[in-house]
C-alpha cells in the first residue's frame, strides 16, 4: 500500500509567509531521529524552510548561567549567523531553549534590524498554518 507524506492531515493548511529557519536540536541529532520537524514543516503549502544542523551553544541550562552566557553565545554564533543570513520571518528549534539562545545570538549580531519572530516549537507553526494560533 502506498502512503503519502501528508496522509492524515486535515485540509485547510495555509502558507507561512516569509519562510522559516529551523534548528535541528542537538539531542535529536544525537539520537539519530532524523529531521522530523523539517519533514513536518515541509508539508506546509509553499514551504520555505531552511534547516540548520549545528550546535546552538546553549548546552542545556549551562549557556543561560551568567558565567557561561558569553561563551555560549560565541559557540552559537555560527548558527545565529546562518539564521540571520537566511532572513526568514520565523526562527524555531526543536529545542525551545536552543531557539531562545539562537534569537539572543541574532539580536547580538544585528541589534538595530528587524528580528525574526521566535516560535517556541515547530508544532506551533503547524497551528499557525491552520489558523488556530497566531
Amino acid at each position: 500500500m502506498l502512503h503519502c507524506a501528508n496522509e492524515g492531515l486535515t485540509p485547510g493548511l495555509k502558507p507561512i509567509a516569509g519562510g522559516i529557519t529551523l534548528h535541528i536540536a542537538c539531542h535529536s541529532r544525537a539520537q539519530n531521529m532524523g529531521q522530523k520537524a523539517a519533514e513536518m514543516l515541509k508539508l506546509l503549502p509553499e514551504a520555505d524552510v531552511q534547516v540548520i544542523e549545528r550546535c546552538s551553544g546553549h548546552g542545556g541550562a549551562w549557556g543561560f548561567k551568567a558565567p557561561h552566557f558569553e561563551t555560549a553565545l560565541k559557540v552559537g554564533r555560527p548558527v545565529a549567523r546562518q539564521a540571520r543570513d537566511a532572513a526568514k520571518a520565523f526562527v524555531t528549534s526543536e529545542c525551545p531553549l536552543a531557539g531562545l539562545h539562537i534569537r539572543q545570538g541574532i539580536a547580538k549580531l544585528k541589534p538595530d534590524d528587524d528580528q525574526p519572530i521566535l516560535i517556541d516549537h515547530p508544532i506551533q507553526l503547524l497551528g499557525r498554518a491552520y489558523g488556530i494560533t497566531t
